[in-house]
């Protein structure tokens, strides 16, 4: 697999699993960024009842080769029973940031 950049996007109940995530994905050198949206209003429907809470959402940018392995942590650390994680590819990067993340 060629290095490309990716984006992941998943969401938190609250700061401190927030912050404990992305601390760990850059740490561990599996993301170059996390960026952290506080109050991202969910509607959606749980276990046939209609939900809606404010939730932080995790923008993870890091290097195509890393996916299997941020998608195997997320599924392992992630508080939620069935974890928001979906994958972006963009169509076009600046070279010199594509260089950063997949460095």
């Amino acid at each position: 697999m060629s290095d490309e950049l990716r984006i992941g996007l998943t969401t938190c109940d609250n700061q401190d699993v927030a912050d404990r995530i992305a601390t760990e994905l850059v740490e561990r050198g599996l993301a170059a960024c996390v960026k952290i949206d506080a109050n991202v209003r969910a509607i959606y429907k749980w276990q046939g009842e209609l939900q809606d809470h404010s939730e932080i959402r995790l923008m993870v940018k890091f290097s195509s080769r890393n996916s299997e392995s941020i998608e195997a942590f997320i599924k392992a650390n992630h508080p939620y029973e069935v974890p928001e994680w979906i994958v972006l590819r963009p169509e076009h990067v600046c070279k010199k940031y594509l260089d950063w993340v997949t460095a």
